[in-house]
């Protein structure tokens, strides 16, 4: 009864607790929305559709990361290059810089000493006077765009010479503009073109020495580069470079001159260079004519060893010369290299063995005039042949040259230094031979001559024989040295040793420290295991990737030939080539003709100019050419280390004998009867060239024994004393024009 009533009242105390909170809630207020059901299909979707997005961000990001990686790695890799070819053009600038004071010691040496230094005048002027006007007008008419055009030769449209605004002071050209399609900039190409037109007009001294002034042969220099150099540099060399009616992209890849358009080949200058220059000096022999007494009289070299000297540094700046030549391809130049170098030793060994044969003895200059002109003729080659061509040119041309230089004197012009028949004929043949023995395969921008053309024929037939048997047999060896390389991987078990290395590596770099230990033998054992397996595999891996390397290589080979064929075969081209095996023969033939007439004529022409200029004064009068024309031009000495200064007042011509020691075969006889200032008198004159070439007989068979003369005094070498004695009386009796006795011969001691 009481847990009744207890039940009760707690009933009631509940019922006043919650009857307040039912009337707060029965009260009315805002009605909330029942909440969407869920849709499990959109949900997924929209996870998918997510994960798409974010997938496809990720392989964007990945993506854009490789291709920034390959974009820099590319980009080293062309700023590598451009800096490397950028170093090597300018060594090469040194390098044919460095020719030029090697010509002057080249020339300098043979001629006679009071001419040393005028001669050498002549090549290191033309730096100073080349120099400054190449880059004024003489880069734009070489390279410029073809202001003037000619339909000849077969060739439309073929340019003469160039011209542009933006080259002329180089004004329209900024430092960092490249050249197109090249790795080098502008003022680089100028820079080394302007050394080739320095070079060029300083080789025409050398058919002049020793009878032509100075200031003229400077104004003819001007007028010959104007006229024929850059003209012929225009038609080899010149490409559609600064073509503003070509696509920027597509500028450098055609050649804009009637030669180059042709087709003719000229690495570094065999029709531009030597064919002018040595035909340019057979045009000022023939119009200034001969020196005094020549060929009667010989005028001797002063100084082998100069010309050795300045062959040899001829020879190491050629190197530029020719592999400068190879703009941005560095297998190019080291094939320029080799072939420059062959040509040159094989040049310099035959000219001496034929000289032995021919006149007994070898002589220094037989072996600089060889190696002299084994350069000239392999320059057209040096980057369209391999080395063994190189050499069969080093040869010809010495033969051909030799008997240029033998043959002057029978034909009757005065080449002084052998420029015609060394740079001249040289120049010709060796731009012949390089249609010879030129092959694509040296450079693919060349051509095939008569014997790449036959091999690389017969090569593809040999690809094309059972169709394609070669390059069959050689995809058979590469499949069954790699199916070798697979059977001993499975035999060895070489992939679950991986497995097995790489799973306790896992397991080793997750384990702590402190409980490695355990692992490192069964890991340790694991990775010898797979390395001896792997040590095992390698050498058939080896011969897999050997197999493999030969297949790729007869692939290439083969699309290679394919590809010059396609050049050669009529049938292939539906007759539009039109070439054979002799094709560039002809080709280069065509070329050498048209630019030594080119050079030959307007030469010609401008000697005469030059002429009419100076008052018939570019020939120095006889008298300055018998005094020397170091110190009629400059006022001058070479190799006088007396007290001489730099103005010299002409007293008189006298030669002056080389110091030679006393005894060894040396006498001394002295003249009485007349005084030291008459002897003298006599001697000079008799010492100078006679104009009908006729000298005295007593005087030429004394004056090779005369050493030094003091006084009254002739101290002689060689021959028999008292006939020496005796001519040396009789001599002065006649032209002093009184008794004049010469005492007996005394030894000198």
């Amino acid at each position: 009864m009481a847990a009744s009533r207890v039940l009760l009242v707690l009933l009631l105390l509940t019922g006043c607790t919650l009857l307040p909170a039912a009337r707060a809630c029965a009260q009315p207020g805002p009605v909330e929305a029942a909440p969407a059901p869920r849709d499990p299909v959109k949900e997924l979707k929209d996870g998918l559709d997510a994960a798409r997005t974010e997938l496809a961000a990720t392989k964007k990001a990945l993506t854009d990361q490789k291709t920034a990686a390959e974009d820099g790695v590319k980009a080293a890799t062309t700023t590598a290059k451009e800096r490397g070819d950028t170093a090597w053009m300018l060594v090469s600038c040194a390098l044919v810089m460095f020719m030029v004071p090697g010509l002057a010691l080249f020339y300098g040496g043979m001629v006679r000493r009071k001419n040393v230094l005028a001669t050498m005048m002549h090549s290191m002027a033309a730096l100073a006077v080349v120099g400054v006007y190449w880059v004024v007008v003489g880069y734009g008419l070489a390279f410029g765009p073809s202001a003037v055009t000619v339909d000849f030769l077969g060739v439309k449209a073929g340019g003469l010479f160039g011209w542009s605004n933006d080259l002329l002071f180089l004004k329209g050209v900024a430092a960092e503009t490249k050249l197109p399609n090249a790795d080098v900039t502008v003022y680089l190409h100028v820079i080394f073109q302007g050394m080739f037109a320095i070079l060029t007009p300083a080789l025409i001294s050398g058919a002049v020495a020793e009878r032509i002034r100075f200031l003229p042969f400077c104004l003819f220099m001007l007028l010959w580069v104007t006229f024929v150099y850059c003209p012929l540099a225009h038609m080899v060399w010149a490409f559609d470079w600064f073509d503003t009616s070509v696509l920027a992209a597509k500028r450098g890849q055609s050649a804009i001159g009637l030669l180059g358009k042709m087709g003719a080949l000229d690495f570094a200058g065999g029709t531009v260079v030597h064919i002018a220059a040595g035909v340019a000096g057979l045009a000022c022999c023939l119009v200034l004519g001969k020196r005094l007494g020549y060929p009667k009289q010989v005028a001797h070299p002063n100084s082998m060893v100069l010309t050795l000297l300045g062959a040899g540094l001829l020879w190491f700046g050629w190197f530029g010369f020719n592999g400068g030549s190879a703009v941005n391809s560095t297998p190019l130049a080291v094939s320029a290299f080799a072939a420059t170098q062959v040509a040159a030793a094989a040049a310099g060994l035959c000219w001496l063995v034929i000289e032995w044969i021919h006149k007994g003895k070898p002589t220094a200059l037989g072996l600089a005039s060889g190696v002299v002109a084994g350069l000239v003729a392999v320059t057209p080659a040096s980057g369209f042949v391999f080395a063994w061509g190189a050499l069969i040119i080093g040869v010809v041309a010495s033969v051909v040259c030799y008997l240029a230089v033998a043959l002057k004197n029978r034909l009757g012009y005065d080449d002084s230094l052998d420029a015609f028949g060394v740079h001249g004929v040289g120049g010709f043949a060796g731009a012949i031979l390089t249609g010879v023995f030129c092959s694509a395969l040296v450079n693919p921008a060349g051509a095939d001559g008569p014997f790449a053309y036959s091999a690389h024929r017969a090569r593809l037939d040999a690809f094309k024989k059972d169709d394609g048997k070669l390059i069959g047999d050689a995809k058979k060896a590469t499949d069954t040295a790699n199916r070798a390389v697979t059977a001993k991987e499975s035999e060895l078990k070489v992939e679950d040793l991986t497995a097995a290395a790489t799973a306790l590596q896992e397991k080793f770099d997750k384990t702590p420290p402190e409980s490695q230990p355990p692992l490192e033998p069964a890991l340790k054992e694991a990775k010898d295991a797979l390395k001896a397996a792997t040590d095992a595999v390698q050498p058939l891996k080896d011969v897999a990737a050997d197999k493999d390397s030969a297949q790729k290589a007869l692939e290439g080979e083969l699309k290679l030939l394919q590809d010059l064929a396609d050049k050669q075969d009529d049938a292939a081209n539906g007759g539009k080539d039109k070439k054979s095996a002799l094709s560039q023969v002809y080709i280069q033939t065509k070329a050498a003709v048209f630019a030594l007439v080119f050079a030959l004529v307007l030469s010609v022409a401008l000697v005469y100019l030059t002429q009419l200029l100076t008052r018939s004064n570019f020939k120095t009068d006889p008298k300055s050419e018998a005094d020397g024309l170091d110190r009629t031009e400059h006022g001058e000495v070479g190799f006088d280390f007396s007290s001489a200064t730099e103005s010299v007042t002409v007293v008189s011509a006298e030669p002056r004998a080389a110091s030679v020691p006393r005894g060894n075969g040396r006498f001394e006889v002295a003249l009485t009867g007349a005084d030291a200032k008459e002897l003298m008198a006599v001697w000079s004159e008799l010492c100078q060239p006679k104009p009908d070439g006729t000298p005295d007989e007593d005087f030429v068979a004394v004056y090779k024994h005369v050493t030094t003369i003091r006084g009254t005094t002739f101290r002689c070498r060689g021959g028999d004393p008292n006939e020496v004695a005796k001519r040396l009386e009789s001599l002065f009796t006649r032209h002093v024009g009184k008794g004049v006795t010469a005492s007996a011969p005394v030894a000198a001691h």
